[in-house]
């Protein structure tokens, strides 16, 4: 029997027409008496609960045969503010056979028409109590066997129907189903359940061991999934995102942790992988991606020191996310003051078509914690039934969306029943095309995985029967619907409440008569029927954020060419985006709201972590100088920039730039080579900052240079200048006007010989005549250096040289030629 659970269309009373008319008289009367005993008085009684504020729910045993009781249980809930009456509630069970989805629907959606109203069924009637604002009560009722009237009958799903009255008006009714089943062979519908294997949403895109210890440990959530699948038959979609963290911690894994991992690996069951830290494919596809998500690099997450062996050649990183430089709009970095994410330690993922990494050693097995410092494709590998299936949330892929998964390798969509264009009258069978038969798709029943999910998350033992009701009323319509060749598929929601109803609901699917557990990969060889997907998808909203986190991560990874290791940064980056689009925050808008804006304030903030720190106005006097600036780097890693000063105008020549290393968390102080021009004044020296690729890291700086050009220097320069050519000058003309003194003095001792070949001459004579050019006698010019006087030569102090073109009085004279 299925409960009046869904309370979008149960909040309400549901009354056949003719008991609303009934209910309408009884209220008009109790007006009018009420109006004519108090005149004036217009208020509701006491006890007169607003209609809407009592619903009634119902749940019994799944299936009912022959000599047993009905038993049902009620559950009447007022949660007004007015306290109800007490009253009575009235059990009754339709005989009618539903056979058809439709049939189904429409009881479970409440009476219409009179038809509807079971009023010709066995029924029982129990009193109720009335019931405090805000409170509820649980009733049994039971029909005896000899009452129900169903031994002959055929199998099936049968309605229920409780009605409560209070006074003389039905306040509410709840409705349910319950199968009958007298243990005849009935058809079997195989029934293929897919489950996710995922940890709770969070921003990191990575589990610490801490997280780990808690969610493996007994009773911990992802123990719980493992516990619950163990010799069951079920398909696993597994986040490779645990897998990876378990592993990477080597050595200092918790050991419940490499216990869970090594269960994992035991199992039987297909499994196939989800996306990194289930991230939403639909809504990639839907904001223009063409190729999905997946982690690039692990390394920045790995110690090495928990590894014993050797390390393992380091998985190579792409410096641009190739998604981000092909399917988002270019980024600039931005600014903020917010805080600066860490990038300290703390696949091909389903949709990722990166380049795989090369092969590297390793000593592990496919499953289990390495031994050697491993690479992505280490930590990635796992032993999966299948890898090419992609997973979306239910409600959410448009007709575009699986081409753009097969696009990357993902040739199978699992999707709900509910993103089709048009309701199915019939139980939806899992193997169906779409797209004109383009697109292979594996089709979950959604009314049927909502039923199966509230069983698995139901806290109370109330909750689990209603849920299970439901369940068994669908699966005894498909059984009866005719083709019980074709499996329906069950897909569990992603979100994991703190139950431990998952395998109490597998084992009671399995007990059905008329189900028969499936594994979904063989299910999907059945003959496929022919869907159309509605072309509706994500809320516009949901796909608005993914253009501005790529927009960062491309601004995130050209900031990350002035790192030593890029990986530290874009590897982080990129799991962070994926744990961010994860399908778990679905169900949490105004926690994942505050998760990317503090995602956004962090990114701002590691663009603006490197930057030329503050100064005063410099004064610069005289040419060449330098001119000091300090780089501050409050990054997690060392970063090497390229500092370039470019001058507002010329009163400033600025030379080449310099280099510089920055440590994490530290300053640097550079001088930048300056010359200063003839001109005075203020000049805006503006200071840049570039990664070895030429990015521009940080936001540029001006500093103000009061620039007093060097006039002292100028004018000794001019000076000295003159000085050198007036002593130059002068210099020259005295060599020259002795080179004509020379030649005069040639002259003059040259005269007689020219005048008188022939004549004899006096030595005393030409004695005179050289002490006359010797001294300057009659002529004023200044002694030549090479002129030897009769006196000097006979001073025994003064050198023994004689000029080569003097000729003495003791030297006979030479012929002319």
């Amino acid at each position: 029997m299925m409960a009046d659970t869904d309370a979008a269309r149960r909040s309400a009373p549901l009354l056949s027409s003719a008991r609303r008319a009934t209910a309408r008289l009884s209220a008009a009367a109790a007006v009018a008496g009420l109006a004519l005993a108090f005149i004036g008085l217009n208020a509701p009684s006491a006890g007169a609960a607003e209609p809407g504020d009592v619903s009634v729910s119902i749940a019994t045993d799944p299936q009912l045969g022959p000599g047993q009781n009905l038993s049902v249980t009620v559950t009447l809930t007022n949660s007004g503010a007015t306290a109800t009456e007490p009253g009575s509630i009235e059990v009754v069970l339709d005989p009618d056979r539903i056979t058809t989805r439709d049939e189904l629907d429409a009881w479970l959606d409440g009476p219409s028409d009179e038809e509807d109203d079971p009023d010709d069924g066995p029924s029982v009637t129990v009193d109720a109590p009335g019931l405090a604002p805000s409170t509820n009560t649980t009733l049994t009722a039971a029909i005896p066997a000899a009452s129900v009237g169903l031994t002959g009958s055929e199998w099936g799903a049968r309605g229920i129907a409780a009605t409560y009255t209070a006074g003389d008006a039905e306040v509410a009714e709840g409705r349910g189903t319950v199968t009958w089943y007298a243990g005849e062979p009935v058809p079997v519908t195989p029934v293929a359940v897919a489950m996710s294997m995922t940890a709770p949403v969070g921003t990191t895109g990575v589990l610490t061991g801490s997280e780990l210890a808690q969610l493996t440990r007994p009773g911990g959530l992802l123990k719980r999934q493992l516990d619950g699948v163990v010799g069951r038959d079920v398909t696993i979609g597994i986040d490779p995102m645990i897998i990876a963290s378990i592993r990477l911690l080597g050595t200092s894994a918790p050991e419940s942790a490499v216990a869970w991992l090594d269960e994992l690996a035991a199992l039987d069951n297909e499994t196939f992988p989800l996306a990194w830290a289930d991230a939403d494919l639909a809504v990639q596809a839907q904001a223009g991606l063409t190729q999905l998500l997946g982690p690039t690099s692990l390394d920045y997450a790995i110690d090495p020191a928990n590894f014993s062996g050797e390390t393992a050649t380091p998985t190579p990183t792409p410096t641009t996310p190739e998604s981000t430089a092909t399917d988002s709009p270019a980024a600039e970095p931005s600014s903020s003051d917010a805080g600066v994410r860490s990038t300290d330690a703390p696949t091909p993922a389903p949709g990722s078509t990166e380049a795989p990494p090369t092969e590297s050693p390793t000593a592990s097995p496919t499953a289990g914690i390495p031994t050697i410092q491993p690479t992505l494709a280490d930590l990635l590998s796992w032993p999966y039934t299948a890898t090419n299936i992609a997973w979306p949330d239910s409600g959410t892929v448009a007709a575009p969306d699986p081409a753009v998964f097969a696009a990357n390798g993902l040739t199978t969509t699992i999707m709900s029943s509910s993103d089709l264009a048009e309701p199915s009258t019939t139980t939806p069978r899992a193997a169906a095309v779409a797209n004109d038969g383009d697109a292979l798709v594996a089709l979950a029943d959604d009314r049927l995985s909502s039923a199966l999910s509230a069983a698995v998350g139901s806290l109370t033992d109330l909750e689990w029967r209603t849920a299970m009701d439901q369940v068994a009323a669908l699966l005894a319509v498909a059984s009866t619907e005719g083709d019980t060749t074709s499996a329906v598929l069950a897909a569990l929601d992603r979100g994991w409440p703190n139950s431990t109803r998952l395998p109490d609901t597998l084992d009671a699917l399995a007990q059905l008569a008329w189900a028969a557990p499936a594994p979904l990969l063989t299910s999907l060889g059945s003959p496929a029927a022919s869907v159309a997907i509605a072309d509706v998808g994500e809320p516009a909203d949901r796909v608005a954020v993914v253009p501005p986190l790529l927009q960062d991560e491309a601004s995130l990874t050209a900031f990350s060419s002035a790192l030593t290791d890029p990986a530290v940064l874009t590897g982080r980056e990129r799991n962070e985006v994926l744990a961010l689009l994860s399908i778990g925050w679905i169900e949490q808008p105004a926690p994942w709201a505050k998760a990317l804006a503090e995602h956004r304030e962090a990114s701002v903030a590691t663009l603006n972590s490197v930057s030329v720190s503050p100064s005063s106005s410099v004064l610069v006097v005289g040419s060449p100088t330098a001119i000091p600036v300090t780089i501050k780097n409050d990054f997690t890693s060392a970063v090497t920039v390229h500092v370039e000063a470019t001058p507002s105008n010329g009163r400033l020549v600025v030379d080449n730039g310099v280099d510089v290393t920055v440590e994490a968390g530290s300053s640097s102080s550079v001088k930048i080579p300056v010359s200063a021009q003839v001109g005075s004044g203020t000049v805006g020296l503006t200071i840049a900052l570039t990664s070895a690729s030429g990015v521009a890291i940080g936001q540029p700086y001006t500093v103000v240079a009061n620039v007093h050009a060097d006039w002292e220097g100028i004018g000794a320069a001019i000076l000295g200048t003159l000085v050198v050519l007036f002593f130059g000058f002068g210099v020259v003309r005295t060599i020259r006007r002795r080179r004509r003194e020379r030649a005069a003095a040639e002259n003059v001792a040259d005269e007689p010989v020219a005048d008188d070949p022939g004549a004899e001459v006096d030595p005393s004579d030409a004695r005179d005549t050289a002490a006359d050019v010797g001294t300057g006698a009659g002529t004023g010019a200044s002694e030549p250096d090479d002129v030897v006087t009769d006196a000097d030569a006979q001073n025994s102090d003064f050198p023994h040289s004689e000029p080569d073109d003097v000729v003495t009085a003791d030297e006979p004279e030479q012929p002319r030629g």
